[in-house]
């Protein structure tokens, strides 16, 4: 599912018009990424958590030449699901309810 499916689907759930499930997803996700930017945490209860990491440097072997080349320390996003979100998660066998 993409940003625009997403966006159709909360549209329908929710029996909002099109324009308005657009603009709700697309300011949500732009809040998130915000928060997170900044180093902050963002807990979604009964779904989940998004928790900025901090990626330490470290040598790897690049694939296509095979020599080692150095990865520089960056910031990460670790999401951990919550266990509502996982019990729905396993509750669907193979896609069916």
């Amino acid at each position: 599912m993409n940003k625009n499916m997403l966006a159709k689907e909360v549209a329908v759930s929710e029996k909002v018009t099109l324009s308005t499930a657009f603009k709700t997803v697309d300011g949500v996700l732009r809040v998130i990424a915000e928060t997170l930017a900044k180093g902050e945490s963002i807990q979604l209860r009964g779904f989940g958590s998004f928790v900025v990491v901090n990626k330490s440097e470290r040598k790897v072997n690049d694939i296509k030449t095979g020599k080692p080349i150095t990865v520089p320390a960056h910031k990460s996003v670790r999401f951990k699901p919550s266990k509502e979100t996982l019990t729905k998660l396993n509750k669907y066998k193979n896609g069916n309810i």
